[in-house]
């Protein structure tokens, strides 16, 4: 699914800037909505306004809905039941809606159905031309590798699960990279990333491509070795992916407030903003 412009209003800019904002929505459409190869008992349900993305596990992260535009009252149905529907099953589900799609009637919907705002996360773009060139940290004990295989898939699945360190979600994930493993096969458009530290997997990262963008998911480093600049590390290593491999297409993230300076000094800028309800 690809989204276009919005309707001109009070002229060119506004155009361009609900573009980008697009670019952002659909580069994470693609990453939410792929889950579906990877999970076996995943599965996508959408109309022209909503996406409802269920993992088949009772997860926070990976049970999702994706308002897709400003939504008329029968949608507003629709989302209420996609939303009693996880709640049928004992699932948790996270909203995530762009913030020009949050109404008044969609907020009180969502409070009503027992949902309250968790998030803010900036979309944010940078061009391919304007991705500055960042030299590779001079390290024999640290190098950096795409999933290629089960085991690989597993490194990455422990570094995301040690996030939930205490949590119900953690063994939820383990079940679900269980499966993601299990069935794992290498895509061009979604490539996956470990960082190893003499020989211990580390940092992760992710990309998504489309047909309009490349999207930087999942740049996480295990607690105990933050501070190193391997997060960093691996950030600079997935855009020089993009300016080398990225045919010219842009770069879209989302940001929350602790890491937005740093995607700033990349050259990143904002172009609107994502709000998570759960």
């Amino acid at each position: 699914m690809h989204f276009k412009s919005a309707l001109s209003f009070n002229g060119k800019m506004v155009i361009n800037m609900f573009s980008n904002q697009d670019l952002v929505l659909d580069n994470f459409v693609k990453k939410t909505t792929a889950l579906p190869s990877w999970i076996s008992g995943a599965h996508v349900n959408e109309n022209q306004y909503v996406i409802a993305v269920d993992s088949g596990l009772p997860s926070d992260t990976f049970n999702v809905l994706i308002p897709l535009s400003v939504l008329p009252q029968d949608a507003l149905t629709n989302v209420e039941e996609a939303i009693c529907s996880f709640s049928d099953k004992g699932f948790p589900v996270c909203v995530w809606t762009d913030q020009r799609f949050l109404t008044d009637e969609l907020v009180a919907l969502l409070t009503d159905l027992g949902l309250a705002e968790a998030e803010r996360n900036a979309t944010m773009k940078l061009e391919s031309d304007a991705i500055k060139t960042v030299s590779p940290m001079h390290s024999d004990r640290f190098e950096i590798k795409k999933v290629l295989n089960a085991d690989d898939v597993r490194s990455y699945a422990a570094i995301f699960q040690s996030l939930f360190e205490g949590s119900p979600e953690k063994e939820v994930l383990i079940r679900l990279f269980d499966q993601a493993a299990a069935s794992f096969s290498a895509h061009p458009h979604q490539q996956w990333f470990i960082g190893l530290l003499d020989g211990k997997a580390v940092s992760t990262g992710c990309l998504i491509e489309t047909d309009s963008s490349y999207g930087i998911y999942d740049v996480m480093t295990r607690q105990e070795y933050r501070g190193r600049g391997l997060g960093s590390t691996m950030f600079g290593y997935l855009l020089q992916r993009i300016k080398e491999e990225g045919k010219g297409k842009p770069c879209v993230l989302q940001a929350s407030s602790d890491g937005i300076n740093i995607y700033r000094k990349a050259g990143f800028h904002e172009v609107g903003e994502m709000v998570v309800f759960e």
